[in-house]
């Protein structure tokens, strides 16, 4: 089947769906070679506002989803390969390059800031907010394998939630862990994980975790 040309419309329809994140990196990667045609036979920034305003939705699309297909490495890689211009000057893709720091480096509390805080296009909040579903439900899978006790406050921040409010040990904040299993020891003020087993077969974020990522309050704490 003939690859339809890489538009804004395309692409905005690509990244409003709710296609697998394995299939939304086929698709994308399927439009890399047009995206670099673009830039070449544009000079990157200097040919016209639409050509640069196309590539920037692509690239930070398809960074996004190497992110979200767990491809950290291929990530970094991928920004060797985003014409420099653009890298340097675009607001978008500057985002992705904050993002991709803190995520390399495991800051939790950064990424959460980046995804929650920088000024992200509407065009692509479908993948921000995948996106940090996704890193939300990766983090409680590794801190429920890799802490026997933790603090609440850490355990907060791992998963983007109000640290004050955990630093007070607020009932609900607690509530919430220990709705996913955990058990809370008020004299040592630790939470003890129980670790989250997910099926090979399955995806990362099943029904299983994404009830317990429900259950641990709004996106926005």
């Amino acid at each position: 089947m003939e690859l339809p040309p890489l538009t804004m419309e395309q692409l905005s329809q690509l990244v409003a769906s709710n296609a697998p994140p394995s299939q939304l990196f086929e698709a994308l990667s399927r439009y890399e070679l047009q995206a670099c045609l673009i830039a070449t036979g544009s000079n990157g920034l200097t040919a016209g506002a639409d050509d640069s305003t196309l590539l920037s939705m692509f690239y930070s699309s398809f960074f996004l989803v190497h992110l979200l297909t767990d491809q950290v490495s291929e990530a970094r890689a991928l920004t060797k390969r985003i014409p420099e211009a653009l890298l340097q000057y675009d607001p978008s893709l500057q985002n992705c390059l904050t993002l991709l720091r803190a995520v390399w480096q495991t800051q939790h509390a950064q990424v959460y800031q980046v995804l929650r805080g920088l000024p992200w296009p509407d065009a692509l909040q479908p993948l921000i907010r995948r996106y940090e579903s996704f890193f939300q439900d990766k983090t409680l899978i590794a801190v429920s394998r890799s802490y026997e006790a933790i603090r609440l406050a850490t355990a907060a921040v791992h998963l983007g939630l109000d640290e004050q409010l955990a630093e007070k040990e607020d009932p609900n904040v607690i509530l919430n862990f220990t709705k996913c299993g955990w058990a809370w020891d008020s004299e040592s003020k630790l939470l003890y994980p129980k670790p989250i087993v997910v099926s090979p077969t399955e995806p990362q974020s099943s029904n299983g975790i994404r009830k317990a990522m429900a259950m641990l309050g709004t996106r926005a704490c």
